[in-house]
């Protein structure tokens, strides 16, 4: 296998694709056998709300003297990195790949989304949350033996290095089932497919069907405001709206009204 692979995950200020920013970015830098971890805390001038500080547990006042995300060691070193021969692997692409749109780097490397990949590969199971996949297959042991491979601690789940590893770990593991051609997690990764649930938001695990049959609407808002940039669910949401003709020509008009607006 050629290319670099880096093994990322972030946090950021919130789960807004096009104004949320970066506050923290952790990487696996593996070439070969060298396993080389970057962690950096990030600077924001965005004042996050209890419920964004709750899944993370990063405050404004922990970044305060932090650098801006674009001057970290982990961004610097990362952009080095950021060519076509080598592999961005994280548990569900969108958000990461967003936050560092966000702060200036347009993603050149080759995407491999875990999540995506397991929804395809991994039969055994019907949960694919990443702490739910690390337990169903055992690979704690794996992952702790790396942990103190590259020196970390503790293991905590939403910690951005912590999951680094843990995406590492499950690489692995999918690529054992793609009879380690690694493009084929590749190709999977680039193809878009139907997503079960809503993994966000005030409707986090209801399923698309649910939310069409009480509140079309929101799936309307979902479409116009923020599926553009995400494939997967602007794949799901016209599946899903043009069941429903009425809602489905009310999406279009709406994203054809806000794109005429930004022209």
């Amino acid at each position: 296998m050629s290319g670099t692979l880096y093994c990322v995950d972030v946090e950021s200020t919130g789960i807004d694709l096009k104004n949320d920013r970066l506050i923290q970015l952790a990487f696996l830098k593996i070439e070969g056998r060298h396993i080389e971890a970057f962690n950096d805390l990030c600077y924001t001038d965005i004042e996050m709300n209890d419920t964004v500080i709750a899944v993370h547990h990063i405050t404004n006042a922990m970044l305060e003297e932090k650098y801006w995300p674009d001057e970290t060691d982990s961004f610097i070193e990362l952009e080095k990195g950021n060519l076509e021969a080598n592999y961005f692997i994280s548990h569900g692409n969108a958000l990461d790949v967003a936050m560092l749109a966000n702060e200036g780097m347009e993603l050149k490397m080759r995407c491999i989304d875990t999540d995506k990949c397991a929804r395809q590969l991994l039969k055994e199971t019907t949960r694919f949350q990443l702490q739910d996949l690390i337990g169903h297959y055992r690979l704690s042991s794996r992952a702790q033996a790396l942990a103190k491979q590259i020196g970390l601690g503790d293991i905590e789940a939403h910690d951005a290095l912590s999951d680094a590893l843990w995406h590492y770990v499950l690489f692995e593991l999918l690529l054992e089932k793609a009879e380690g051609d690694i493009e084929t997690l590749v190709f999977l990764t680039s193809t878009p497919m139907l997503l079960e649930k809503i993994t966000f938001g005030k409707y986090k695990n209801k399923s698309f069907e649910e939310i069409l049959q009480k509140e079309p609407l929101e799936l309307v808002w979902m479409y116009t405001g923020i599926a553009r940039d995400w494939p997967d669910l602007e794949f799901t949401l016209e599946h899903w709206l043009k069941t429903k003709e009425y809602f489905w020509k009310k999406a279009q008009k709406e994203r054809a009204e806000i794109e005429l607006i930004s022209l």
